[in-house]
């Protein structure tokens, strides 16, 4: 019949939209989310003081394709800005990465993730500066985090 498939190993008919209807489906999975928003906003802390968090991306035991986390340091003055990621890694929460930048001579914008990663777990963006001066001010990010 027209619109049909016989299935020969199991001998039953297969409606032909039944069978497009779940390539649909597929394809929507494989393509993903049409707009992904990026998240942007600002953390205040006294950096000077102790280490501090910036921002949390993603979520414990939820998988996110993390395409791009910016910071900027354009409000700090230390010459010693360190910036770390955290993450859990078989239930521990480890430091995973760890960088230092100069508040005086390197750029105000910082590209922590320039490309995608996957995630499982949250990623924890902390900041540590040396010049008490830096207290209470702004930093920035911006990250784009999609569901996967």
């Amino acid at each position: 019949m027209p619109g049909e498939f016989y299935i020969e190993g199991k001998q039953e008919k297969l409606s032909l939209q039944e069978v497009l209807a779940k390539l649909a489906e597929i394809l929507a999975k494989l393509e993903g989310p049409a707009d992904v928003e990026p998240t942007t906003g600002n953390a205040t802390a006294d950096w000077n003081t102790a280490e501090s968090d910036v921002v949390s991306v993603g979520a414990a035991d939820s998988v996110h394709k993390l395409h791009s986390l910016l910071i900027s340091i354009h409000n700090l003055v230390g010459t010693v800005i360190t910036v770390r990621l955290h993450m859990v890694v078989n239930g521990t929460e480890r430091k995973v990465y760890q960088q230092t930048f100069n508040a005086a001579t390197d750029p105000p914008g910082l590209w922590l993730v320039n490309g995608t990663i996957g995630i499982h777990q949250a990623l924890r963006v902390t900041l540590e500066s040396n010049d008490v001066a830096d207290n209470g001010q702004a930093v920035d990010y911006d990250y784009l985090l999609e569901m996967m």
